[in-house]
């Protein structure tokens, strides 16, 4: 189950990658049209807003394809936050850590990098095979599953180091500023370098 589950989390994390390349070469949704054009011919009852909508429909059509993808990838980022639980556990012992520092502003340039790649990729075909190659880098490297949706529920991310000298990445919602009677004993184990904390942000 572990293995699915960082297979999911790597597709979490490069989908906002294909957002930003649909938005690039505007790829939109011919199913999303017909169900656009009836929202339209709602709101077109509204006398004041007709001649916003007949002068920007096909640029509101591309903003609801848009809007849909980045609805359903926060839809799969809440997904793979329900599927935590099958993960098995682990546990950080209370003052076993030894240091500790935040991780956001480390993952932050590497991520905007995936955003560059896909506005410098041409084609569909070729973006898949881009970020397939990437994803398979990620999921046989110690590179941790960096997903920036996870701040809108509140986790953040830190490096910290053990007694054993052995640096992890800890996804909490836990705000830590020291080590000191630091303890996690609800943890998820993503790989041996990457665990997930299910407390609810107790200091």
């Amino acid at each position: 189950m572990a293995y699915i589950f960082r297979l999911f989390l790597i597709v979490n994390s490069l989908s906002l990658s294909f957002l930003i390349f649909a938005i690039h070469k505007h790829i939109t949704l011919d199913w999303i049209q017909p169900i656009f054009y009836y929202i339209c011919s709602l709101v077109l009852k509204i006398d004041f807003l007709i001649p916003f909508i007949n002068k920007y429909f096909y640029s509101l059509l591309n903003i609801a394809s848009y809007l849909f993808y980045l609805i359903f990838i926060v839809t799969l980022s809440t997904a793979s936050v329900y599927f935590i639980n099958m993960l098995s556990d682990d546990e950080i012992e209370k003052d076993t850590l030894t240091n500790i520092e935040p991780a956001n502003d480390t993952f932050l340039p590497s991520y905007l990098a995936y955003f560059f790649v896909a506005l410098s990729v041409p084609d569909i075909e070729i973006f898949f095979v881009v970020f397939g190659i990437i994803a398979i880098f990620i999921y046989y490297s110690r590179i941790s599953y960096f997903n920036p949706i996870f701040f809108i529920f509140g986790y953040k991310f830190f490096y910290v180091i053990n007694s054993n000298n052995v640096k992890v990445l800890l996804i909490t919602k836990k705000e830590i500023k020291t080590t000191r009677s630091a303890r996690f004993n609800n943890l998820k184990r993503i790989t041996n370098y990457t665990f997930i904390d299910l407390d609810k942000g107790q200091k």
